[in-house]
């Protein structure tokens, strides 16, 4: 779909999506179409491309859409294809921008949602290009996420790490740990027998056993996936997925076996990513905040990698139709108790 200045962009058309996002100097991984693909078959909506083009400024965006009427506590209560709400797919997202004319950006965007009932939207900023403070909506800083940059060899970046982390690396070093670099997935099955029993460990929520299939989609992204795996006596004993684009690199999904925890996999395994993703040429690591608070052990834990490379994190929420949002969260609450801190407050 075309209209003026803006362009909608379906998978349908996935050669031209490609095309669009990687024209963008600073494109990152989560706005590529095989990404959103694998969590349209999680279950996360319908994804879709915003592009903006006047000539003089340029912007991108990348959203699921979702049809509301699927949202069980709507059964039988409005109808299918009718209204609509935006998310970021997991991970960060929001408007990457070249040239100065945001309003002109924001304003065909809100124009698109209002015309296309979409009633509201939901944003995860990305950490580097402070869209947030360009946002119609309301935009909170929600906690903090940690990006260790890599602007200095290896070793001197091994020098910034908190004390703990070079003591650990030298250990995993005494006890001969071996690192395996996979770019095209072909360690997959050990992945996920340690990443399943992970999730087993910590009981994770459902939406977090992602399936072989969401995997094998993530794995058509030759050039922006790669897997790591920490090898201790032949065998696969902590692994982790790896997304990156030319400017970054995430810390994105893996886990380590329990039993092998005092040969300190975990942060040999850091260490290696990083080496990697610095002679590569990569800017920055990005290894994301806690679960929970900013304090909680994973964040501290992340931290003691870079103990400066602390970033507000931002979401974002815009109401385009407040009437239908009222009248969504009135069926919602006939429905049972709701959580004001939910957004979309009738999704919870």
């Amino acid at each position: 779909m075309e209209e003026n200045s803006v362009l909608i962009v379906t998978l349908e058309e996935k050669e031209k999506w490609n095309k669009i996002v990687k024209s963008f100097s600073n494109y990152d991984v989560f706005y590529l179409p095989e990404y959103v693909e694998a969590f349209k078959m999680h279950g996360d909506g319908e994804p879709i491309l915003f592009y903006y083009n006047d000539g003089r400024t340029r912007a991108m965006n990348v959203v699921m859409k979702r049809d509301i009427a699927k949202v069980e506590f709507f059964k039988d209560k409005i109808e299918e294809n009718k209204y609509f709400d935006l998310s970021s797919p997991y991970g960060y997202g929001g408007f990457i921008i070249e040239g100065e004319d945001y309003k002109k950006v924001n304003k065909s965007y809100e124009e698109y949602c209002k015309k296309n009932n979409i009633i509201c939207e939901f944003v995860r900023f990305h950490l580097l290009e402070n869209y947030q403070e360009k946002y119609d909506g309301e935009a909170i800083n929600l906690k903090h996420n940690i990006i260790r940059k890599l602007d200095m060899n290896p070793e001197e970046m091994l020098m910034d790490f908190e004390h703990k982390v070079r003591k650990n690396i030298k250990k995993a070093n005494r006890n001969n740990l071996q690192i395996q670099i996979d770019e095209n997935g072909k360690t997959l099955e050990e992945f996920l027998k340690i990443y399943y029993s992970t999730m087993d460990r910590n009981n994770a929520e459902k939406e977090y056993y992602f399936d072989k299939s969401f995997f094998k989609k993530l794995n058509e992204m030759k050039e922006n996936i790669v897997y790591f795996n920490v090898i201790y006596e032949g065998k696969v004993i902590s692994t982790e997925l790896v997304i990156y684009s030319p400017n970054n690199c995430y810390s994105y999904l893996g886990g380590t076996l329990s039993e092998y925890f005092d040969l300190r996999p975990n942060d040999f395994l850091k260490y290696e990513i990083i080496k990697w993703a610095y002679n590569k040429g990569i800017n920055n690591f990005i290894l994301g905040g806690g679960y929970g608070g900013e304090d909680d052990g994973i964040y501290r834990y992340k931290k003691s990698f870079a103990p400066n490379g602390i970033y507000d994190f931002y979401i974002g929420k815009n109401i385009f139709d407040i009437r239908i949002y009222k009248k969504l969260v009135k069926i919602r609450e006939e429905n049972g108790k709701i959580d004001k801190n939910f957004f979309p407050i009738y999704r919870s």
